[in-house]
């Protein structure tokens, strides 16, 4: 054993401290890389969806929006800059709750008609589609959506716990 006190407590808080910062640093670059893939697929494949034209428009846009509305939330000093900055958020974060249903809208209904899909060639006349969508597309596009929906459900959980201490203070 050693001389000097034991700072197990504080080695502990600072390793969590550290663990929690190296967290938030691999979570935001992983947000970042999942922005960038929404806008890559959905410019690289603009053009490559028939069935649903849409798609590679939402992808897109959804990939854009955070970028915009990212920096609404930010509590500065200033009561009155804080306020606009909240009602921006408030904005921001209904915006991307409606281009979420219309996400779901234009995605989920075609993702099952495309996985097994066969093409409408030759002889093949029935149960087959003329308009068709990329694979890859509607793939990335069904998971985008259904990531998106669980990150709008944590947004909406952090949203509320935040708003229940301001209405039990009334």
């Amino acid at each position: 054993m050693g001389k000097g006190k034991s700072n197990e407590g504080e080695m502990c808080v600072m390793c969590g401290a550290m663990t929690f910062c190296c967290f938030l640093v691999v979570l935001v670059i992983a947000l970042l890389g999942y922005g960038i893939a929404k806008i890559v697929m959905g410019s690289v494949y603009l053009h490559d969806c028939s069935i649903e034209k849409l798609i590679p428009i939402y992808l897109i846009v959804s990939g854009l929006a955070p970028i915009f509305f990212g920096g609404f939330g930010r509590k500065n000093e200033d009561e009155s800059s804080s306020l606009s900055g909240l009602v921006c958020g408030i904005l921001g974060g209904l915006f991307n709750l409606a281009w979420l249903i219309c996400g779901s809208v234009w995605t989920y209904p075609h993702f099952g008609k495309l996985i097994d899909f066969t093409k409408c060639e030759g002889n093949v006349t029935t149960g087959c589609l003329d308009k068709i969508c990329n694979k890859n597309l509607i793939t990335f596009a069904f998971a985008s959506v259904t990531i998106d929906w669980m990150f709008m459900g944590l947004w909406i959980g952090v949203f509320a716990c935040q708003l229940r201490p301001l209405c039990s203070r009334g």
